[in-house]
């Protein structure tokens, strides 16, 4: 039997490192995917060919290996193992992926998700893509306890232009895609995902609880007064992000926005993050003013941050004109549409 998987890459629109704090996010998948091909076998080896990075791993089902960091391939298999959807037999399965790798675009989340899928359909269970989306969650957040939140599961999975909430429970609500033309920016930059992750929420969580603050109920007190300058930059960023955030979504929420409206939003939540929170580089920084020259509405850093991609939204028929500007510069640059769709399967 033949089953493929795919998943979209997803950019964050308003949002971006507030969802590890329970706060909500805007965020839309985009129709760069990662593709997976799978055959069945008769035995109970699962057989991984990594087209783009030229990498093979074996598996025997009976005899799953303790994972390594981040080894979300392997940690799948053991999730579902002990969660009851592996299948009882092997497949081989080749992976390829048109989504920039390590770049803040959900590579790794897509995969993981059109990983996830596709174990559960070989074990007979239906596509669900929330259910899927969590899964991916505990695949690669809770197995490995690491700082990240669940906008990007959430998206790879369920796909779409959508408001995620986490408190007081989780859900999501789906919007019509934003106007504008939309651009990638790939700054080639490599980045440091956990690292950024680790001090961005850490530090601001340890500021929260001395401030003792409620970003979710608005409760905020005075400020300590032993806080330096930094603590309070902090703390204004956490503040601002989760203003503009809010605005960003009432826009989409309403319908209709302009490029240029959507576009405010956006420089003003890059300048928080950049300014802010020390996640955007010299390098992004210069691509987005950039783009600002070359007529883009406004633009942010997507993901992590520390390097990888940013994005630029342009008013129609501008977009073109600036992407052979980029390239004339040797600036890697994607054109993407947004409201992609989720997680699929194909069964042959």
């Amino acid at each position: 039997m033949i089953i493929n998987a795919s998943a979209p890459g997803r950019i964050c629109l308003f949002g971006e490192h507030q969802d590890y704090f329970g706060l909500p996010v805007v965020a839309a998948a985009i129709d760069l995917r990662g593709h997976i091909r799978s055959t069945s076998r008769s035995d109970q080896t699962v057989e991984l060919h990594l087209l783009d990075l030229d990498e093979v791993h074996t598996w025997n089902l009976d005899e799953l290996p303790d994972p390594g960091p981040r080894a979300y391939w392997l940690a799948a298999l053991h999730v579902a193992r002990k969660e009851g959807w592996l299948p009882e037999n092997g497949w081989r399965a080749e992976v390829t992926s048109a989504i920039p790798q390590q770049a803040g675009a959900s590579s790794s989340s897509a995969l993981t998700a059109a990983w996830c899928a596709l174990i559960a359909t070989r074990a007979g269970k239906a596509l669900d893509r929330e259910w899927v989306a969590h899964a991916t969650w505990r695949v690669e957040v809770a197995f490995f306890d690491e700082p990240g939140g669940m906008m990007d599961q959430v998206m790879c999975a369920m796909g779409g232009v959508r408001a995620v909430d986490f408190h007081p429970a989780f859900a999501t609500h789906p919007f019509a895609c934003p106007s504008g033309e939309w651009l990638l920016i790939d700054s080639e930059e490599p980045k440091d995902t956990l690292g950024i992750l680790s001090r961005a929420k850490h530090q601001r969580l340890e500021l929260l609880e001395e401030w003792g603050a409620s970003l979710t109920e608005g409760a905020f007190p005075a400020r300590p007064k032993q806080w330096d300058l930094n603590a309070h930059r902090l703390m204004d960023a956490t503040v601002g992000i989760q203003s503009v955030s809010a605005d960003g979504r009432a826009l989409l929420e309403t319908g209709g926005a302009s490029c240029q409206a959507i576009g405010q939003r956006l420089i003003e939540h890059h300048r928080w993050l950049s300014e802010g929170i020390d996640v955007s580089t010299k390098r992004i920084d210069a691509l987005l003013k950039q783009a600002a020259q070359l007529g883009a509405c406004g633009g942010k850093i997507n993901g992590s941050g520390g390097g990888g991609t940013a994005f630029a939204v342009f008013p129609d028929g501008k977009r073109q004109p600036a992407v052979d500007a980029f390239r004339a510069t040797d600036a890697r640059v994607i054109p993407i549409n947004l409201g992609a769709e989720g997680v699929r399967i194909e069964v042959n």
